[in-house]
């Protein structure tokens, strides 16, 4: 006979642990006889996926520093451009929809270096590089993890701000190679046409030679301007020990659009770099006007936006939030949730963010099923 608990509701009723065992090895008879998966109805799999509930993955940590501001700072100043490649994953869950999670990987146009790599975001040996619910957040660790690279190669110091002697920003993968490059021209320092081949990497030294000689034959007419006949006389003395200077010049300019390879590409990336900005995933509609939109096209609830202030943070406009949809069974665990945002309006807008993320992805599932149902 049951009693009634402490709070004073009625017991529940004992669970039938026989018949469960007995339901659970009839599935496994199945699985083992046929070498398919057992039959399971929709509400099995439902309730299956309740119980069998996997921890929610944490994400990687992104420290507390705005990883994409420095990474502004550093294309500015330095007038590099990069690439942001986004990568939605959708992650099987037993009765639930997929859960959506963000890859991003961030590209340096100049020298196609990829972040996160190994040994910068990611493990030497990966499978593949972390993901994360949210696509800012996956953004924010793409810039991380290319920042910590920047440290590392002496383009950026620890602070974010930019050493005032800078290095070649050169890519990582032949840097080898160029420190080779010195020691195989310091060796042949006879003839002039090795240095001239060598002379892509010692560009920037050539040009203000060139400068110098400019500024030589300048002063030698206003030295020799009383007495201008011996001028000719020495001309001709000197243009033996000129003929290689004279035949030189040909050469780095013959040789300067490779040695002017990385100045052309930062020409041209002023005109690039005025896209890049677009790169902040801006909207014409703020993103929970598109949410309500993409809503009803997805026949789904209207979201409610539930607020509570963060009282980790004393004094701060932070705002912890979380995305409403009354427990509808298609939409993610944890949809549009966020910690810390600042003010109540960046935290709605952040949660409106993520949620319009999974609801494009899934209306192009749902147009690439019935595409494919119509071509069938």
């Amino acid at each position: 006979m049951s009693s009634p608990t402490t709070s004073g509701s009625p017991a529940r009723e004992r669970v039938d642990w026989a018949a469960l065992k007995s339901y659970i090895a009839a599935k496994e008879a199945y699985e083992t006889q046929s070498g398919q998966p057992a039959p399971l109805t929709d509400d099995e799999y439902a309730a299956i996926a309740v119980l069998l509930r996997p921890a929610p993955r944490p994400d990687p940590d992104l420290g507390t520093k705005n990883w994409i501001s420095f990474i502004n700072h550093f294309l500015q100043v330095r007038r590099q451009t990069i690439t942001f490649r986004d990568e939605a994953r959708q992650e099987p869950r037993l009765g639930k929809a997929p859960e959506l999670r963000w890859a991003c990987f961030l590209t340096f146009d100049a020298t196609q270096d990829t972040f996160p790599r190994p040994g910068y975001g990611m493990d030497d040996s990966p499978t593949k590089n972390p993901d994360f619910t949210r696509k800012q957040d996956a953004k924010q660790y793409a810039a991380k993890s290319a920042c910590q690279w920047l440290n590392a190669n002496g383009h950026m110091l620890p602070s974010g701000e930019l050493p005032k002697q800078p290095k070649p920003f050169t890519p990582s993968a032949p840097a080898s190679a160029t420190a080779t490059a010195p020691a195989a021209s310091k060796a042949p320092s006879v003839p002039v046409s090795v240095p001239a081949k060598r002379s892509p990497s010692r560009s920037p030294p050539t040009e203000p030679s060139g400068v110098g000689a400019a500024q030589m034959q300048q002063a030698l007419p206003t030295r020799t301007s009383p007495s201008a006949e011996p001028v000719p006389t020495q001309s001709p003395r000197q243009k033996p020990a000129k003929a290689p200077r004279t035949t030189s010049p040909p050469k780095p300019s013959g040789s300067s659009p490779p040695a002017t390879a990385s100045p052309s590409r930062t020409s041209s990336f002023p005109p690039s770099s005025a896209s890049t900005p677009a790169a902040g995933d801006t909207s014409e509609l703020p993103a929970t006007r598109r949410v309500v939109e993409l809503a009803g096209r997805l026949n789904l609830p209207t979201p409610r936006y539930i607020l509570t202030e963060n009282a980790d943070v004393t004094g701060g406009d932070f705002w912890n939030g979380r995305a409403d949809f009354d427990y509808h069974p298609l939409v993610p665990d944890g949809l549009g949730t966020v910690t810390r945002a600042f003010t109540k309006k960046g935290a709605k807008e952040k949660m409106a963010e993520g949620v319009l993320d999974w609801m494009l992805a899934e209306l192009e599932r749902r147009e690439t099923k019935r595409r494919a149902a119509l071509r069938s």
